[in-house]
């Protein structure tokens, strides 16, 4: 399977921040400017910290229900120019928000779990393994009020597409990777 050229992936030849990225993260940064007024105080994330470690336990001790998104889609939901070999990856055809953009959102509107769903194209797999997982650690990171998953919208051959939800564990990029680039029907290329 040829692997396919990324937009914006830059080789270990290149020490310094491209155009692109910086425009890429001033972009984030203004995301997280914006939603300062969000931002709760350090106490109050330590007491929803403790509130999530407690295996969704309630401030009472009880079980509780946590609201969520299972299907969220990030920049990484993009088009693929076929008229390259390997097709070329573009950010942004279907959703143009970042993986953080969308953590976010959801710690704004009271979630407190969402599930990053990209969907492919040829040689997909890869940009999520790449790409996309290295910006869902780093969100992870800058909001850690709001547990975020990692997945994909999955075009399972023959039928339309679903939810696929990786749990949270050291190895969840490469077995999404695996999974995409072996059963994801859009993932092969050139096409099987």
């Amino acid at each position: 399977m040829n692997e396919g050229h990324i937009e914006g992936a830059e080789g270990p030849e290149r020490t310094g921040i491209s155009r692109r990225r910086l425009v890429r993260y001033a972009g984030v940064g203004a995301t997280l400017a914006a939603a300062g007024p969000l931002v709760v105080s350090g106490e109050a994330v330590a007491d929803d910290a403790r509130g999530n470690a407690a295996g969704g336990r309630g401030s009472d001790g009880r079980r509780a229900w946590r609201a969520g998104d299972h299907h969220v889609h990030s920049e990484y939901s993009g088009r693929f120019d076929t008229s390259t070999n390997p097709p070329t990856f573009h950010k942004g055809a279907d959703a143009v928000y970042p993986i953080v953009t969308n953590a976010i959102m959801a710690k704004h509107f009271g979630l407190s779990w969402v599930m990053c769903t990209d969907h492919g194209g040829p040689t997909h797999s890869k940009v999520n393994l790449e790409l996309a997982y290295p910006d869902l650690l780093r969100s992870r990171v800058l909001v850690p009020e709001v547990l975020q998953f990692w997945g994909m919208e999955f075009d399972a051959p023959a039928l339309d597409h679903h939810t696929l939800m990786i749990p949270h564990h050291r190895d969840e990029a490469q077995q999404l990777y695996e999974l995409e680039r072996r059963f994801a029907k859009l993932d092969p290329f050139p096409a099987e």
